[in-house]
């Protein structure tokens, strides 16, 4: 075909190509590629649905009609169309290929990066580090990090006053609220106080610092009472503190102006104080001794313990840490009894292999110890006494409200198996110490608690307990006293409203409180805000104790020059994120099964745990080791009578 040919008008010659024999061509309108031949190329050109009818018609003639296909990518209604309309695109500036960030998505994503490191408890400066700058320079180049100044200042107070707003709404909206309330010295020794609002779950509601007030009854009142007036008493069912003869006279000044309110003390910290009264029976004292002197050994000797490791990866294929009691941590004597327990045949392996050893001497004491079955029995019978405490202990120190479940703990204990062994009279001894302990811990709204548990429905109470529940009513509910009281007789003998039969069918099915509100919130409204109120209380203060451990983590040695006001905010922000974060399991059952011969109790699977060391161990309980287990709450003992441990 001559080069003149109308045709190439048209199309653009590419000649030779790889891959093909013949010479190719492109069409100039959907850049089709096809071989240089005349024909081929008006073929395509007939059917080219890019190619506008002008070009068509003045190719063709002005006869020619577009096909279907070529008419919908023509957008041209019907066939009679002869004229197209080429709308012009506009011109695509540089700036669409330039990244841009207006300055409302600058400020969200300033504010998205603050809540980040605020709740996370990541250092202010983590903007000025080098490697986070380039992170954020590959994903978005365009957005400038905040400041380490504007961190500090104006994002913190912003994200502060959002988390304060979403925590006061979360108060407002919740029927009934509980005050938890401890104090604490940080490491410059300046002492806080803090309060948590139960909403049921813990929320961080204020802290700060005494300075040189002194923490007498009368000073806590009043702190105390100017936390009350920021809140909607009316809906404040109880306090709870630790048990310290200054908070119990606190109490009594509180009670004057606030009759209806129950002041409580920690159920956990009684419980705590009630494994140091066992601990002091001779036999006990006397586990615990040996118990420790087979761990300081391993601890100190560099051999001893290396041996110990072989005989532990032989046996268990792993090794597992030894413990320390410590005063200050909760059931610390019975994770010290676990971990000589599932370590009991590395332990007695090494010794007996040691005793042949002419290089390595091992003490006569110790041998006597490790080889003297006795003592392992103290070891199975004393652990399975704290066992039950500790599980006691964990359970009461949730978050969860189980106020219901203290007494049927209490009448438990005094009939359990556990404490069915003969090492003189010991039984009996336990029995005691747990009842005279049991003194200090009860409160009449534990058995109304009981009582208006759909599950146990009184199951517990004693012939006196009604005398007591009816003082109770009388006593926080004297408007409705009458009306309260004849709904209770009611309940009790599940008559009246009370006869609902699939209302019991199902009270171990939902919460108590979900089963009083849709069961009988019309029926019984009275005794149903009774219920609702009793069953909201929570039975420790641990979770105030649990928040000095995010002080602590935000305020440590690294960030030291922190302001008070500053620590409060980025504590306040960090603690409520992580206090509303769901939990799939209750903590108390994850110590169910916890003392057994398989595990130790915080899974126990440390590789350098054992190591020699040289410190200074003259008190029976005040190690503070690295084996302990770190997610242990430490304790308050600078108060006097029970407080010499708090939870």
């Amino acid at each position: 075909m001559p080069p003149t040919s109308p045709i190439w008008a048209h199309f653009n010659k590419l000649g030779h190509v790889a891959g093909f024999r013949q010479a190719r061509a492109q069409c100039k309108y959907c850049n089709h590629e096809l071989n240089a031949a005349a024909n081929k190329c008006i073929a395509h050109l007939k059917t080219c649905s890019s190619a506008s009818i002008t070009v068509l018609q003045g190719f063709f003639g002005p006869d020619f009609k577009l096909s279907a296909k070529q008419r919908i990518n023509s957008h041209l209604p019907t066939e009679q169309n002869n004229i197209v309309t080429i709308k012009k695109q506009p011109q695509k500036s540089i700036n669409n290929f330039v990244d841009k960030i207006t300055s409302a998505e600058q400020n969200e994503a300033e504010l998205l990066f603050a809540q980040a490191v605020y709740r996370c408890g990541l250092f202010l400066s983590l903007s000025e580090l080098e490697p986070i700058k380039i992170l954020f320079q590959k994903l978005r180049p365009c957005f400038k990090l905040p400041s380490r100044k504007a961190l500090s200042t104006t994002l913190l107070d912003t994200v502060y006053e959002d988390t304060k707003d979403e925590i006061n709404n979360l108060i407002k909206s919740t029927d009934y609220i509980c005050l938890i309330s401890d104090g604490w010295s940080n490491m410059l020794q300046e002492h806080w106080t803090n309060y948590l609002i139960t909403t049921p779950r813990p929320v961080f509601f204020s802290a700060h610092q005494t300075g040189e007030i002194k923490q007498t009854g009368e000073n806590i009142a009043a702190d105390i009472d100017k936390v009350i007036s920021q809140i909607d008493h009316s809906k404040l069912s109880a306090i709870i503190t630790d048990n310290a003869s200054s908070m119990k006279k606190a109490w009594k000044l509180l009670a004057i102006k606030y009759p209806n309110i129950v002041f409580l003390g920690c159920v956990a910290h009684s419980l705590n104080l009630l494994i140091g009264d066992i601990m002091k029976l001779p036999w006990a004292d006397s586990t615990i001794k040996n118990g420790k002197k087979i761990v300081k050994y391993f601890k100190s000797h560099q051999i001893p313990a290396a041996v110990l490791k072989r005989y532990q990866r032989s046996s268990y294929d792993k090794q597992i840490s030894l413990k320390l009691p410590v005063k200050t941590r909760w059931g610390s004597s019975a994770i010290c009894l676990n971990s000589l327990q599932v370590n009991q045949l590395a332990i007695e392996l090494t010794v007996t292999e040691l005793s042949r050893n002419q290089t390595v001497r091992i003490d006569d004491d110790m041998r006597s110890i490790v080889l003297n079955d006795g003592f392992w029995k103290d070891v199975d019978n004393l652990l399975k006494v704290l066992n039950e405490l500790v599980i006691g202990i964990s359970m009461f120190e949730s978050d969860t409200p189980f106020l219901s479940k203290v007494l049927d703990w209490y009448y438990n204990q005094l009939e359990s198996s556990v404490y069915v062994f003969d090492i003189n009279g010991n039984n009996t001894s336990i029995k005691n110490i747990i009842k005279k302990r049991w003194e200090s811990i009860y409160h009449p709204v534990m058995e109304v608690a009981h009582l208006l548990d759909p599950s146990f429905h009184g199951c517990h109470l004693t012939s006196n307990s009604m005398d007591r529940i009816s003082q109770f009513i009388q006593k926080y509910y004297s408007d409705n006293a009458v009306i309260i009281w004849t709904q209770i007789l009611n309940y009790r003998r599940k008559t009246g409203v009370f006869a609902n039969k699939l209302a019991w069918e199902t009270s171990d099915n939902v919460d108590p409180i979900t089963w009083w509100s849709g069961n009988f919130s019309d029926s019984a409204p009275e005794l149903t805000q009774v219920a609702k109120k009793v069953l909201s209380i929570p039975t420790s203060s641990a979770a105030s104790e649990r928040n000095w451990s995010a002080f602590a983590y935000i305020h440590d040695k690294k960030r030291n020059r922190l302001r008070a006001d500053r620590v409060f905010k980025l504590v306040y922000i960090y603690s409520n994120y992580r206090l509303q974060m769901p939990r799939e399991t209750p903590e108390w059952k994850g110590f169910t099964n916890g003392f057994d011969k398989n595990t130790s109790l915080d899974g126990g699977v440390v590789d350098d745990e054992i190591q020699s060391s040289g410190e200074n161990e003259e008190s029976d309980y005040d190690e503070d080791v690295n084996s302990s287990s770190e997610n242990e709450e430490s304790f308050n003992d600078n108060e006097a009578d029970d407080s010499d441990v708090s939870c």
